[in-house]
């Protein structure tokens, strides 16, 4: 028998409570004409805008940034003699980019969560975190030809990017359903006979990974060139303070590089991460070879081994091997996943629209 919700104004069968408000359903002739009914449609979900997550996510990133300054601050007055100097020196400045990477990642993912194509948000929060620290830091004192100051801004923004490309796969957009009317003409027995087009496998792009590993390469070889060459040609706008400062950004340059690479081999191919992990083995095996053809490691390798306490070792060491190609696969795989997140595979040439100018 079907009985009825007075609220929802519907009918169940086989129920004493309705499925949709839990009321108590009634029998029919227990229902008051007079009953309540529900005219007005149900309230839109908010949609913030892009600009307003940016803005919440930025908001959300400084204060998160703030947080951990004001805790690391405490601790330290806890713990150093002179405060002043520690800020100053190679610890302090890696705590306080740690932070800001840390919060330029919280807010980016909360910025990008639930939206498609979230990394543009992410990207956008990190671009605007990094130019609050760099005038902030100008504003402060900081001198304003500090060569390493000025990379804030783009390594927030592709960290930015790929925590907002993060936060959009994990809490991804609402699913769009979009279900196709039955063919009438048709028996229902024959729609099963509908031919299924399977994705299938992607198969490897050689070009794209030996172009990545080639990029991997050459960027780590020439990391340091690189750096020396566009401060001695901006005529002192841009400098470093120490030579520390200088080998960083130099291991920073080699690092975007190699991301790049992997990036660049896992673009557009449906496969990113398999072609991220070719293009790491060749580009680590290739950067090992450099070292040996150099006679020692370049400048960038050995900043990282240094970091590592690996220096001390021969460069045909197992450890230094495993520290010096492991770091590329690594990574390439991540930028072999971020190029085939971002750039997707393009449909097959029959499929794509024609450019007509003036024939619409």
């Amino acid at each position: 028998m079907l009985l009825h919700c007075p609220v929802c104004q519907a009918a169940f069968p086989g129920v004493s409570r309705c499925p949709r408000c839990g009321g108590l359903l009634l029998m029919p002739h227990e229902v008051s004409p007079d009953a309540a009914r529900h005219t007005s449609d149900a309230p839109a979900p908010l949609r913030p805008t892009a600009a307003g997550r940016i803005a919440v996510g930025t908001l959300l990133a400084l204060g998160f940034y703030l947080a951990v300054r004001k805790l690391a601050l405490g601790v330290v007055l806890a713990t150093e003699a002179d405060p002043a100097t520690w800020w100053h020196s190679f610890k302090g400045l890696a705590l306080i980019h740690a932070a800001q990477g840390l919060a330029v990642g919280f807010g980016a993912i909360v910025a990008s969560a639930g939206r498609e194509k979230g990394f543009s948000l992410g990207m956008a929060v990190g671009a605007a975190c990094g130019g609050l620290f760099l005038g902030y830091e100008i504003r402060a004192g900081a001198p304003a030809r500090d060569l390493v100051f000025y990379l804030q801004l783009p390594a927030l923004a592709v960290l930015g990017l790929v925590a907002g490309a993060v936060g959009s796969r994990i809490w991804g957009a609402a699913p769009k359903l979009d279900i196709p009317i039955p063919n009438s003409g048709k028996l229902s027995s024959l729609a099963f006979t509908e031919e299924a087009t399977g994705s299938g496998s992607r198969p490897t792009l050689w070009v794209r990974v030996l172009g990545g590993a080639v990029i991997m390469i050459l960027g780590v070889a020439i990391a340091d060139q690189f750096r020396t060459t566009v401060q001695k040609n901006s005529g002192g706008i841009l400098r470093v303070a120490s030579l520390g400062q200088g080998e960083f950004i130099t291991w920073q340059i080699a690092t975007f590089t190699v991301l790049l690479g992997g990036i660049a081999a896992g673009a557009g191919t449906g496969a990113g991460i398999r072609h991220g992990l070719i293009a790491g083995l060749l580009g680590g095996a290739g950067v090992v070879g450099v070292c040996v053809n150099a006679g020692g490691t370049v400048p960038a390798v050995e900043y990282w081994l240094v970091q590592l306490s690996l220096n001390d070792l021969p460069l045909t060491a197992p450890a230094v091997l495993v520290a010096v190609a492991g770091g590329v696969l690594l990574l390439s795989v991540v930028g072999g996943w971020l190029g085939g997140t971002l750039f997707l595979p393009l449909a097959p040439a029959h499929m794509r629209g024609k450019l007509r100018i003036g024939m619409d």
